[in-house]
This record gives structure tokens, C-alpha cells and sequence, in this order.
């Protein structure tokens, strides 16, 4: 891991490491935030390396059985009652929803023969989110094909890394392969960016707890 003034950079091999590095690098290299909702604060990107589909680490705070549901809702729609995660609601519906079916447009932008930029799902909708009790926290699904692969971009204006982090890189691996078995390629590298990458004051006892667990 590199740390280039307060902007962390992990690079790791699966969402696991992934989510254990930058959580550490949080704690250990993270600056004081100036406010008492936020414990540690920063920009973070990190690179995945060989993503897959994975049972997620037995330390994260969220069951395996709400993580599968989650991670299958994403590219289905199946089971919403089930979901327990209101944020991966709306990332669903804003990618597969109709009119304007924005995970279709993703993909035919794919299969075109040179490289295209807007191959992206927004998941901002300022009709309804400026002023919602729930909104957004994943702003842009970004991909391109690369050397035949599908490289996949998820940015994101903040994110929980105590509570939420593997759980939204979890989720958006799934919909990476998705979109990369439509398209009939293999999958490439993942990269999430993170604008407000955070650990929560309030959780801080959880989270000194974690630490002592991941270094036993």
C-alpha cells in the first residue's frame, strides 16, 4: 500500500485483502478529521487485481446470508424484501429500470469496435435525490474492454469502511461479472474510488476491537 499525501492507494489481490488494507490504512495513516462524526476521513483508491466472486471475510460485520442476497439482487431484482441494504435498492433500479435501460446502454457501448467513454451507468438522480433521506452514495459505474478484458470503475462520494466497504465491492464485482458474461469476455481489473472513505466515531470501539481481531 502507498500513501501519496492524505489519498490512500491500495492495490490488492481479491476483495478480502482489499477491504483489510484499507481499513488498516485508515486507522494507522488516516489524519484527524476536525469533526465528531468522523473518526478517520480520506480519498481512497484501490485496485483489485483478480476479482471473483468470494465469500467475504468472516470479521466483516454483515452476515454471509444478507451479503449473497445482496450480491444476487444486484444483477436480478430477486428477493428485494430481502435485501437489507436500502442503498443497493436503488443502485439496482437505476442500472436495470426502464425507460432507458441504463446497464443496456453500458453493454452496447462495450460491444462497439473502438473504445467508448460513455459506456457508464449514473446513479444520481437530481429529481429525487437532493433532497431524499436516501441517496446515492455510488455515483458512476464506469467500464471499458482492455487487452480483452473487462476493466470495471466504481466511484463513489463516500463509504462506510467499517460497515459498508467489502460489502459494495462485493456487490459491484457481481454486476463487473454480469456485464463482462453478456458481453462474452473475461473479467479484468476492478477499481473503486472513493472520495470520502470514513470510519464512523461512533463505531470506534467496534472498530479498535476489529483491529485487535485481524492482528491476532
Amino acid at each position: 500500500m502507498n500513501f501519496v499525501g492524505v489519498m490512500i492507494v491500495i492495490k490488492a489481490k481479491n476483495s478480502n485483502e482489499a477491504w483489510r488494507n484499507t481499513f488498516r490504512a485508515l486507522m494507522d495513516s488516516g489524519e484527524d478529521t476536525g469533526n465528531d462524526k468522523y473518526y478517520r476521513d480520506e480519498p481512497v483508491i484501490i485496485e483489485i487485481t483478480d476479482p471473483a466472486p468470494e465469500k467475504s471475510d468472516p470479521l466483516f460485520p454483515m452476515s454471509q446470508e444478507d451479503l449473497d442476497v445482496i450480491n444476487h439482487f444486484i444483477t436480478t431484482g430477486e428477493n428485494e424484501e430481502q435485501v437489507v441494504h436500502e442503498w443497493t435498492k436503488i443502485y439496482y433500479h437505476r442500472a436495470f429500470d426502464e425507460p432507458n435501460r441504463q446497464i443496456e446502454f453500458m453493454i452496447n457501448k462495450l460491444r462497439e469496435a473502438s473504445p467508448a467513454g460513455e459506456a457508464q451507468v449514473s446513479m444520481w438522480d437530481k429529481n429525487i435525490d437532493q433532497n431524499a433521506e436516501i441517496s446515492p452514495c455510488t455515483q458512476i459505474l464506469w467500464a471499458r474492454v482492455k487487452h480483452g478484458k473487462l476493466e470495471w470503475h466504481t466511484h463513489a462520494h463516500s463509504c462506510d469502511a467499517y460497515n459498508k466497504l467489502l460489502m459494495n465491492i462485493q456487490e459491484f464485482i457481481s454486476l463487473q461479472y454480469y456485464v463482462a458474461k453478456r458481453l462474452d469476455i473475461p473479467v479484468g481489473t476492478y477499481y473503486h474510488f472513493i472520495d470520502s472513505c470514513h470510519i464512523r466515531v461512533k463505531n470506534l470501539a467496534e472498530v479498535k476491537q476489529l483491529l485487535k481481531l485481524m492482528s491476532a
